[in-house]
């Protein structure tokens, strides 16, 4: 099984459980190779956006042939009632521009979704199936996210895994997405987030970090944005715990859902 985060931030949790091997991969990625609940587990750290998610998901197909790929990360709200760490399980995935849809549908792997639904029966971590949106921008005014989520009805947004899922369909491969909200529908993502999103990369935390040093009215919403982050990322972590968990018992043979 292979799964594939988008920032080092989203898969520290995980990294910190078991015992992970970093081994060479392309010069924008990070790879790791481990074992959870006995399933051989190839995690990628791809990077944000559709080119950094494509070119993740080839690779890995190409370099492990995995038997399944989970994509994985944070994700902002768009429908009122939910909290920070709650996770969206996406059952479709749709790819918009503003408020306009500019694809066709990608579904996950109908077996992959009921794994997911076997994993949490149970715990207490929240979540929602249905559907989630892939955009090329990080939406992050609250107005924005209202405005999706009563025009098309979807739970989350985010920028990778619409990408990820279409590359997978084309290979029959299974493909389940899941993110955790990191930013809800009624909260404004600080402007240090927006503006620096694309180019923290593989810099230290001290250099992501200097920014906000040098315009300290930035700090309060940073800090409630760390805050937030470790609520999902901790979501993230129990739920591929519980799922490797639950596709460990449960047989392969999963079919791959085409989109209508």
């Amino acid at each position: 099984m292979a799964l594939i985060f988008v920032l080092p931030e989203e898969a520290r949790g995980l990294l910190k459980v078991g015992d992970w091997q970093r081994v060479a991969s392309s010069a924008s990625l990070a790879t790791y190779l481990g074992s959870i609940e006995g399933v051989d587990t190839v995690l990628v750290v791809s990077g944000i956006g559709r080119a950094s998610a494509e070119a993740a998901t080839r690779e890995v197909i190409a370099e492990y042939q995995p038997e399944a790929i989970v994509s994985l990360g944070f994700a902002g709200g768009l429908t009122p009632g939910g909290a920070e760490g709650d996770l969206v399980i996406a059952e479709t995935l749709m790819p918009i521009e503003g408020t306009t849809l500019t694809g066709k549908p990608v579904a996950s792997a109908s077996t992959l979704v009921q794994t997911a639904q076997h994993a949490l029966e149970g715990k207490d971590i929240p979540s929602r199936f249905g559907l989630c949106l892939t955009t090329s921008h990080i939406a992050a005014n609250p107005e924005d996210k209202a405005l999706l989520g009563q025009a098309i009805r979807a739970f989350a947004v985010e920028m990778e895994s619409y990408w990820i899922g279409q590359i997978c369909r084309e290979s029959n491969l299974p493909f389940l997405a899941v993110r955790a909200i990191i930013d809800t529908v009624d909260h404004q993502l600080p402007k240090y987030v927006v503006q620096y999103a694309h180019k923290v990369g593989g810099q230290s935390r001290w250099r992501q970090a200097l920014p906000a040093l040098l315009r300290p009215w930035w700090i309060p919403g940073l800090l409630r944005l760390d805050k937030a982050a470790g609520r999902a990322r901790n979501s993230l972590t129990a739920f591929v715990l519980a799922f490797t968990e639950s596709y460990a018992q449960e047989p392969i043979g999963y079919v791959v859902l085409e989109s209508e």
